[in-house]
This record gives C-alpha cells, sequence and structure tokens, in this order.
C-alpha cells in the first residue's frame, strides 16, 4: 500500500487563514459564574463569559439584563464606577432554561419562567427538523439566527461556559445552528450540545464554525455525531470540507479522535491498491490538508531516501495495535434514514 504526498503541510495551508476575532467583551482566565443549574443538572463552567455583564458600567454582582431594567425603571440608579469591568464581574449561581437557554440570578424567578417557557413542550418545534432517530429518540433542528435571535443569542452565551475561544455572541445573524436534543430518560426533549455555521464563511470549505457538547451530556458521542453530520451537511454542495481553525484544544481531541478512526478505516480497506492524498481526501469528504494533519498525528507516515512521504504499513499496524481499533466495530453515527430533506 503507498500513499503519495505532494510536498505541502498543514502549516503552509494554514498560515493564510486569520485567528478568529477577539470580542470586545474580552476573554476571561478564569470563570466569572460559581455553578450552573441547568434543568436537573449542577455543574462549574470551565470558562468565564463577561458578555453576561454589562460590557460598560453596572453593579459587579449583576446581571446585564436586571442592570438594564434597573436603570429604565429608575434612570437615576445608573452605576458609572471609574474601577468598574465587566472582566471583574463575578455570581455565585446562574440558573439556565433548560429549553431556551433564558437565564436569571433568582431561582424562583427561573421556575416561573420554566412553567411559561413557549420551547417547553414535549418535542422541540424552534427552527427546522433536519433528523430525527425515532429509535434512538435523537434530534436534530436547524435554527437560523436572524429567525430566532434571542434563542440563538442565549444559546451562545450559555456555550461560552465551555468554550474558551467563542467570540460570536449577539451578531448572529449570518449563523446556522444545529441543535442536537434527546430524552433524558422518560423526561422531554431537551438540548445536550450544538454546532454552528457561517452561511457565507470566509473560507468556503469550512462546514463549522464552533461546536459544544454540553458537560451533563459528555461522553455519549454527541460530539461525534454533530461532526458527521456537519460533514454530511457539507457534501450536499461540496466534496471536502472541515472545521474553521484554529480548532479548540477540546475541538482538537474531538476531530483527531474522528478523523483518526475514519482514516483508519479507509486506510485498511485500501490496503490491495495505491493512493494519493487527494483520493483519500475525496474519499472521505475531509480536506487535504486535515488528512495530512491527522496522519501525521497517527505517526503513521515515513519519508524515503528520495524525499517521498508515504504511509507506512507497519507504522499504521502499530497505530492499530496501539488503540485497539476494530474496523469491523467502525459504523455511521447517523441513520441516513431518518435525514429530512
Amino acid at each position: 500500500m503507498s500513499l503519495t504526498i505532494s510536498p505541502i503541510t498543514q502549516e503552509q495551508n494554514r498560515q493564510a487563514a486569520s485567528s478568529k476575532a477577539t470580542s470586545y467583551y474580552g476573554r476571561l482566565e478564569k470563570p466569572n459564574i460559581g455553578k450552573v443549574t441547568f434543568g436537573k443538572y449542577e455543574f462549574e463552567p470551565w470558562y468565564g463569559n463577561p458578555a453576561y455583564f454589562n460590557p460598560y458600567e453596572g453593579v459587579p454582582n449583576m446581571l446585564g439584563y436586571e442592570y438594564s431594567n434597573m436603570i429604565a425603571a429608575d434612570p437615576m440608579s445608573r452605576k458609572r464606577q471609574k474601577s468598574y469591568s465587566s472582566e471583574e464581574c463575578f455570581i455565585d449561581h446562574l440558573f439556565v432554561c433548560e429549553y431556551c437557554f433564558k437565564y436569571s440570578v433568582n431561582e424562583n424567578e427561573m421556575l416561573e419562567h420554566w412553567e411559561i417557557c413557549r420551547f417547553h413542550r414535549e418535542n422541540p418545534d424552534v427552527g427546522t427538523m433536519v433528523y430525527y432517530d425515532r429509535k434512538k429518540n435523537h434530534i436534530i433542528r436547524e435554527v437560523k439566527g436572524y429567525q430566532d435571535p434571542l434563542f440563538c443569542q442565549n444559546l451562545c452565551l450559555f456555550g461560552k461556559l465551555f468554550l474558551d475561544d467563542k467570540s460570536v455572541y449577539f451578531n448572529i445573524d449570518h449563523f446556522n445552528f444545529y441543535v442536537f436534543y434527546c430524552k433524558d430518560g422518560e423526561r422531554d426533549y431537551i438540548p445536550m450540545g450544538f454546532f454552528s455555521k457561517e452561511m457565507i464563511a470566509y473560507d468556503p470549505t469550512t462546514n463549522l464554525a464552533c461546536i459544544c457538547v454540553f458537560p451533563p451530556f459528555q461522553r455519549r458521542h454527541i460530539g461525534a455525531m454533530l461532526i458527521e453530520f456537519s460533514y454530511t451537511l457539507a457534501r450536499l454542495s461540496q466534496a471536502t470540507s472541515g472545521p474553521e481553525i484554529p480548532l479548540s484544544p477540546f475541538g482538537k481531541v474531538s476531530y483527531l479522535n474522528y478523523w483518526s478512526k475514519n482514516l483508519a478505516k479507509q486506510l485498511i480497506q485500501t490496503r490491495s491498491r495505491n493512493f494519493t492524498l487527494e483520493e483519500l481526501s475525496t474519499a472521505t469528504g475531509y480536506r487535504k490538508e486535515d488528512v495530512l494533519y491527522t496522519l501525521e498525528h497517527m505517526g503513521v507516515l515515513t519519508q524515503e531516501p528520495n524525499g517521498k512521504v508515504v504511509l507506512a504499513s507497519d507504522k499504521l499496524q502499530e497505530w492499530v495495535n496501539a488503540t485497539k481499533f476494530d474496523v469491523n466495530k467502525q459504523h455511521p453515527l447517523l441513520d441516513a434514514k431518518s435525514f429530512y430533506k
């Protein structure tokens, strides 16, 4: 088996890619919310999110919308402290609606909202159904930022608590959000994760802007399912695609795990013939630079004396043994019959 790779590196491919813009809300080095209650779950956020607070003035332990409501009711209550910084704000406990992501520091206020929330229903109806696996109770709905702005803004605010590099919270008109729902036991369908996609991306090969699976629902392969869905969606209009770069640390781990397994399956199934990087890219739907990056990560490439880089079968076997990879256990995570057209 031989793999021919043109003299190109992933770093060279990505030098032209601009880094993500930093929001004017800033970037925090530590969480600014003590703990979060999301439905029946309580957990600590991973990162801080200054966008929950007023960026210019206010009270350090008051959410931005609460401060806005306060000065709307009494303009004289305005707090313009010279030392105010949203990066120094902190609240002990944030209550978040598990259906629409609205939030409050008041538990009773959230319970009252929960009773009347228009998204609190047995089956989700926000956006458009794009995937429904009735056997596994999996639903993916496409929600357009310009059609449901408040839902998407609150979703982004919540997601930032678990994404270090997310910077888009409110300017979401040009993004589509793909929200994964599942039944949590015998309860209603609730959102467990999402990914966003820019409708007109700077890089036309980008099929995903950011991805997040909420902490209580991790280790259920939801992230891999969303990644697989992003590729399936992209293949309707283009041969190869991939996520926005640079990847976050957690995103890199998720993608390398997903890419590695699928590339190993493809490589094992094509042992009997020679192929190029371009052919492997076309067969998987992954961009060439992502394929090369993954093969380098797997440690299965070697350079011959003439400078040609090839795939080493013995190194591939070493990777298979080290990871206990079983090609017979690799099956699609999504049901092809469950997609909505």
